[in-house]
């Protein structure tokens, strides 16, 4: 039996934000935030009430797949990617960043920061590798370093980041205490000044510490 033939076709779609804080152009600093996987946009953006918001502007991009998470009761999530049409949905994905971003049209005064949870710091990662915006803050939160990225030639651009870090909980599920020790090591070979940062918790974002990283 013939193989089928696998084509590809571009298309436009609707994709969807969340925002909290001050409008855009009023705030002094900015956060884009990444959900991790099985979360969505408007629950992960909650993590950020707590904050100053009077000064602050959020967002939070979702990620193009939804699906249901849970059955009983009934949850929905969504990803940014899957192992199907992997290269795909990366592209996909970053040119969605960038729209985004782009409609910011943040003034030179105002300070971005990046902040990606569990599979959304791999996102994060892979789109400032990317894009390599002016950023002040980078905040991977219990995920990964993607492998796919060339880290010779984006470190260099880690170390122009004021401020960077690593954090995870001490009874982290996902990310074990091997793992922990990887990502340390990874960390003390780039030399990017990355700071590890753990905490008593899950893998979650606890709020106490996401204060002092933004107050930092």
């Amino acid at each position: 039996m013939k193989e089928p033939e696998l084509h590809t076709i571009k298309i436009s779609r609707t994709a969807h934000y969340y925002t909290t804080g001050v409008p855009c152009d009023t705030a002094s600093q900015v956060w884009l935030v990444f959900h991790g996987y099985g979360q969505l946009a408007s629950r992960i953006i909650r993590k950020f009430d707590h904050l100053d918001l009077e000064h602050t502007h959020v967002i939070a991009p979702e990620g193009l797949n939804t699906f249901y998470f849970k059955r009983d009761p009934l949850i929905l999530g969504a990803s940014w990617m899957t192992k199907h049409h992997r290269l795909d949905e990366i592209n996909d994905y970053i040119q969605y960043i960038d729209q985004l971003v782009e409609s910011l049209t943040l003034r030179s005064s105002q300070t971005l920061n990046v902040l990606g949870f569990s599979q959304g710091s791999a996102t994060m990662m892979r789109w400032l590798d990317h894009a390599r915006p002016n950023i002040a803050k980078m905040v991977n939160w219990a995920g990964e370093f993607p492998p796919d990225i060339e880290y010779e030639a984006f470190i260099p651009y880690l170390r122009t980041i004021d401020k960077k870090y690593y954090c995870v909980g001490d009874a982290d599920e996902f990310i074990t205490p091997k793992r922990v020790k990887g990502i340390s090591e990874f960390i003390d070979n780039t030399d990017a000044n990355i700071e590890l940062k753990k905490f008593v918790g899950t893998h979650e974002i606890n709020r106490e510490l996401l204060s002092d990283i933004v107050n930092s």
